[in-house]
């Protein structure tokens, strides 16, 4: 039986240095008392053995340490004690690893360095290194709107990891409410979850995107009803709000629009219009592509709404404290991607 099943054999959960007391008792070849009693090694003596056993010398041990030679004496001495044994041979001018030592010290460097990696991991993640922001962003959305708030951001903690997510708005919405995501910037749905806080960025419109040679380019604003007869891009994930608004005032205009081709984003999307294969519909602030012209519809229903959410009633980290903060601050009405 190893060390690992001894540890599940154990009949009470204990705490760390108590099952690595006990484990280390067992490599010792001692039975020893509960593992649970109080005398749980310290890291401190573990570490002045590893310096000892290095250097095989007390007083390069004791300066290597920061402390006295008698401390660290004592230190080891206890540590002995814990053990049932001598760790090293003391003789007037030469000090050696005992059997036991020898045995040990690999198990003591293992809990030390673990110990240190803990340690740090901890202060990084004080300092928001360990702490990635976890955003989504509506994907007819321009992932450049971000930019000037993670630019912001970047200056104020530079260790901060950032990881992005694109999806349509119902499907970021469910990820936050799973604990998947910290928050996320969408579309107002119309019926948006209780449990959201959300704080109103900018109302956008709604515009055919066409190629710059098609006659709509000419016009200041496109009807529903000039869409009639053209072939039309949308997207192929279901929840997308802009194809939602298309069907919608579609049909209040007694249309059937001809949905023709589909893709899996924004960049196909506006590749695909450009190639003259169609129009689509897409939000004001993504900007049209190359070749391409923006024309607004004329609905006035046609703007939708975009939102910064986040999960109401959950602790905020430093990290998406600060993100939170200067998206609220940011003028997006008079911002531009």
């Amino acid at each position: 039986m190893g060390y690992e099943d001894d540890y599940r054999q154990l009949w009470r959960p204990l705490s760390p240095l108590a099952a690595f007391r006990y484990l280390c008792l067992k490599a010792a070849g001692r039975g020893g008392p509960d593992p649970d009693d109080g005398k749980a090694m310290e890291l401190f003596q573990v570490r002045y053995f590893l310096a000892l056993a290095r250097t095989l010398n007390f007083t390069r041990a004791a300066e290597a340490c920061s402390v006295s030679q008698p401390a660290l004496t004592r230190a080891i001495q206890r540590l002995e004690e814990e053990l049932g044994g001598p760790l090293l041979h003391r003789e007037r001018n030469l000090t050696q690893l005992t059997a036991l030592g020898r045995a040990m010290f690999p198990h003591l460097e293992a809990a030390h360095t673990a110990a240190e990696a803990a340690a740090a991991q901890a202060a990084a993640f004080r300092r928001c290194e360990g702490e990635p922001l976890r955003l989504g962003i509506d994907g007819t959305l321009s992932a450049q709107i971000l930019a000037p708030v993670l630019k912001e951001l970047q200056s104020r903690i530079e260790s901060f990891e950032l990881g992005l997510t694109e999806a349509a708005s119902p499907d970021l919405m469910e990820r936050m409410m799973a604990g998947e995501l910290d928050s996320a910037i969408i579309v107002e749905p119309e019926k948006p979850p209780d449990r959201l806080d959300r704080w109103h960025l900018f109302r956008e419109r709604c515009v055919v995107l066409c190629p710059e040679s098609h006659p709509l380019a000419a016009v200041e604003a496109v009807p529903v009803e000039a869409l009639a007869e053209e072939n039309l891009v949308v997207r192929e994930a279901p929840g997308c709000d802009l194809d939602r608004t298309l069907m919608r005032l579609s049909a209040a205009a007694g249309i059937d629009p001809k949905l023709r081709h589909r893709c899996a984003g924004e960049d196909q999307l506006h590749r695909m219009v450009a190639a003259g294969l169609g129009l689509a519909l897409a939000g004001e602030r993504y900007g049209a592509g190359p070749g391409i012209a923006a024309r607004p519809l004329a609905e006035p229903a046609a703007i939708r709404q975009i939102t910064l959410a986040a999960v109401a009633g959950r602790p905020h980290g430093p990290v998406l404290a600060a993100f939170l903060k200067l998206m609220r601050a940011r003028d997006w009405q008079l911002s531009k991607p």
